[in-house]
C-alpha cells in the first residue's frame, strides 16, 4: 500500500474518533477534513462500486454482518483492505462478500483508481428494561 494512502487512511481513521469524542452522531453527510474526500454515511450491507467511487463510502453495520461489493462498472474491480485482505478481480456485474466478527473501522481502496471507503462495524446499543 501506498504512503500517501495509509497517511490517508490514517488521517480519515483519526477524524471518526475525534467525531465519536465529540458525541456526534453522524447521521448525514458531514465535511471532512482537508485532504480527506467526503463520505456520506448509511446503514446497510452493500457497496455498489462505481465509477465514481464506492456508494456509500462510509457503510455501517454490525458486527456477523457480511458485506457485499457489487461491480456497477464495465471493467473489472478489485477492493484491498487495509488488512491485506484482498477481492480477487470482480467483474461486471458480479459481487464480493466479506464477513466482518467483530467491531472496528476497516477501511479499503478499490482499483485501479484507488477510490477509498470504510465499513464500521459497532456493537448494537445496549438495551435497559
Amino acid at each position: 500500500m501506498s504512503r500517501p494512502l495509509r497517511i490517508a487512511l490514517a488521517a480519515v481513521a483519526l477524524w471518526y474518533a475525534a467525531v465519536a469524542c465529540t458525541g456526534s452522531t453522524g447521521g448525514t453527510a458531514t465535511p471532512a477534513p482537508a485532504g480527506v474526500p467526503p463520505v456520506t454515511v448509511a446503514a446497510g450491507r452493500s457497496i455498489a462500486i462505481t465509477e465514481q467511487g464506492p456508494v456509500p463510502r462510509h457503510l455501517i453495520a454490525g458486527p456477523g454482518d457480511d458485506i457485499s461489493w457489487r461491480n456497477d462498472t464495465p471493467s473489472d474491480q478489485r477492493v484491498t483492505m487495509v488488512d491485506g485482505t484482498e477481492s480477487g478481480l470482480i467483474k461486471p456485474g458480479e459481487s464480493f462478500t466479506r464477513r466482518f466478527p467483530t467491531s472496528g473501522t476497516f477501511a479499503y481502496e478499490i482499483g485501479p483508481d484507488g477510490a477509498q471507503g470504510l465499513v464500521e462495524i459497532n456493537l448494537p446499543e445496549p438495551t435497559w428494561s
